[in-house]
């Protein structure tokens, strides 16, 4: 054998150790966080905004070689994954709404053409999974349909969703667009225990809590309880500054009218007579109890929110 051929094959082995190790041989790689420089570091509002536009920039760095290891995210293990999307929502709640929009394109838009180029990889599967999980589940946390929306938008034009998937998610894109952040919410008549009927819109109040709930729900009973339990809501409703409006969506009037007496009496409570809600679907109710907090103008400042997020709002805007 020629020096040549010994100096060819030296380089094909090199090659092929070095291709094994880029594979499945590397360990999994923690999640690459982004850092918010110095300068931003101070100011929370920033930071956010910078967290949330640069989250996923170390992710796709080019250059850096990571596990090929089908059980894991782009060498990341998909419970190191999972924490750190949280992160990631956490940050996306705490900045407008088109930087939130405008974070949310760039992480689809870049995890979409990763499939492309490598259709083996799950980020793309991953992260739509997650997004569904933690901003449409009703029992998150975290959910968020104004969030959700640019995920739908994604996945229904998406080249890896079939005919079928794209009718589903063009359905729930059109159930997540009613009553959005910053539009005016659908007006509906309510029925009083003693009859008398209002609208949502005639409610008079700087601020209205459309709480849906049901007798049955505990999670609901905690809700009113908590509420009933801040003598600055109660101030504020007798101020006339804050109204709670405490809505029946069911047909089973005879279980609502039983539980009357939980009801505090400063609260608007009243049932949808006409099965408005549920029937024709203009507010999308996925589970019972669902808050929303609206202005004056009856415009939404928070939609199906918890309310650890409602009332420290309150407390700060409106002031106790």
């Amino acid at each position: 054998m020629t020096k040549q051929s010994l100096i060819s094959l030296l380089l094909a082995s090199v090659l092929l150790l070095t291709a094994c190790k880029n594979t499945t041989d590397l360990p999994a790689r923690p999640f690459p966080t982004p850092q918010v420089p110095a300068m931003l570091s101070s100011n929370m509002q920033q930071a956010f905004q910078y967290i949330s536009l640069h989250f996923w920039d170390k992710l796709y760095a080019p250059g850096v070689e990571y596990s090929k290891d089908t059980t894991l995210v782009m060498g990341v293990t998909h419970d190191d994954f999972e924490e750190a999307f949280a992160i990631y929502l956490t940050a996306l709640d705490n900045v407008t709404l088109p930087v939130m929009n405008a974070a949310q394109d760039t992480m689809l838009a870049r995890a979409s053409r990763h499939k492309l180029s490598h259709p083996e990889s799950k980020v793309w599967e991953t992260i739509t999974e997650l997004s569904e999980k933690y901003l449409y589940d009703p029992n998150s946390p975290y959910r968020n349909e104004e969030i959700f929306l640019p995920v739908l938008a994604h996945l229904k034009e998406s080249p890896f969703t079939t005919d079928e998937e794209k009718m589903h998610y063009s359905h729930l894109h059109r159930l997540c667009s009613y009553n959005r952040i910053g539009t005016k919410a659908a007006d509906f008549k309510y029925t009083l225990k003693n009859g008398r009927t209002g609208t949502l819109h005639q409610v008079k109040a700087e601020y209205v809590l459309l709480f849906f709930s049901n007798p049955e729900c505990q999670n609901c009973k905690e809700i009113i309880d908590a509420l009933a339990g801040l003598p600055e809501i109660s101030q504020l409703i007798e101020q006339k500054r804050v109204a709670v409006l405490n809505i029946y969506p069911d047909a089973d009037l005879a279980e609502w009218y039983d539980y009357q007496s939980n009801y505090p009496e400063n609260w608007i409570n009243g049932y949808d007579q006409d099965l408005v809600l549920n029937m024709q679907t203009i507010y999308n109710i996925r589970a019972i109890p669902s808050l929303y907090l609206l202005d004056k103008e009856k415009k939404v400042i928070f939609k199906d929110a918890p309310p650890e997020k409602i009332i420290p709002w309150l407390q700060k805007n409106v002031g106790w």
